[in-house]
């Protein structure tokens, strides 16, 4: 494997008029690439790790909703089998394509869409950037400090009864409210090609629920990590009452989050949202030094 990365940090402090300023950050990146592995032969260099990163995605390329019947006819065999008896389905049954599901792209041209159709997609789970900024102020006795914290180059997907309504068949779960109330493909009321989620099926679906871009998700996030506003009362008034300093505080934790993925918090590294959130906190406060 070969890994390369950089990493730094800078901090400027400058007076500006009355106030202190401090601009401060920080940043590493990192990538790597599998230079040699022990693989079986194939025709398909592309199914191969080497030249990929370590934890490389792989899946399908989805081509969006077939439209119609016409559509699958004309279109390669999508033949994926049901992997366990279940809701009235027999074990290596093939399920039977219908409009509303998801098409994927034939890539070795062989008229079959199969396992030798999968290619390196999207990214890796774990993020090759991470970094951080902040500011930090102090105006006679107010004071001011920011820090924002970020991470990039990361993908994910996303699955599991929240996400893939009814998939469980008679189990119990929750369902996310985006996916019952989404941009869903539905017979007769939303034959959007391009839907964002395919039409609902009970129990197993061996073809919608294939790993492919279709539920391939950015995991890049910014958050407002900390905010911390305070006051420092007048020496010459904390002196009257013997005291050196009283500070009146309000801090503030993950208070704000910025990404393209709405429907969980992107850090939480899951691909079900079934992972207790991080917590937004306030606090109202007074320092005393004696």
């Amino acid at each position: 494997v070969e890994a390369k990365g950089c990493d730094g940090h800078f901090a400027w402090k400058q007076k500006i008029g009355k106030v202190d300023f401090t601009l401060r950050g920080n940043m590493t990146y990192s990538k790597n690439k599998i230079i040699e592995r022990d693989e079986e032969n194939t025709i398909y260099e592309y199914k191969l790790d080497q030249g990929h990163r370590v934890n490389q995605a792989t899946g399908f390329i989805a081509l969006g909703l077939f439209k119609d019947y016409e559509e699958i006819r004309n279109s390669p065999k999508q033949e994926f089998k049901y992997t366990k008896t279940q809701n009235g389905y027999t074990e290596g049954e093939i399920y039977e394509i219908m409009p509303g599901d998801i098409k994927y792209k034939d890539i070795n041209g062989d008229g079959i869409i199969d396992g030798n159709d999968k290619v390196a997609i999207g990214a890796t789970t774990k993020p090759n950037l991470i970094y951080g900024f902040g500011m930090s102020a102090k105006w006679k006795g107010l004071d001011v400090n920011v820090h924002f914290q970020g991470s990039g180059k990361s993908t994910f997907f996303i699955d599991g009864t929240t996400v893939q309504m009814f998939s469980g068949g008679d189990g119990w779960g929750n369902v996310l409210k985006e996916m019952a109330n989404g941009n869903r493909w539905i017979l007769g009321v939303n034959e959007d090609p391009n839907a964002e989620f395919p039409r609902l099926t009970y129990g197993q679906n061996p073809n919608n629920y294939q790993k492919s871009d279709y539920w391939l998700r950015d995991g890049s996030y910014l958050r407002l990590k900390t905010l911390d506003i305070g006051y420092s009362l007048p020496t010459a008034l904390v002196n009257k009452i013997h005291l050196n300093r009283v500070r009146v505080f309000f801090v503030g934790t993950n208070l704000l989050t910025f990404s393209d993925f709405k429907l969980w918090d992107p850090e939480l590294g899951v691909s079900d949202g079934k992972k207790y959130p991080l917590s937004r906190t306030f606090s109202l406060g007074v320092s005393v030094n004696l």
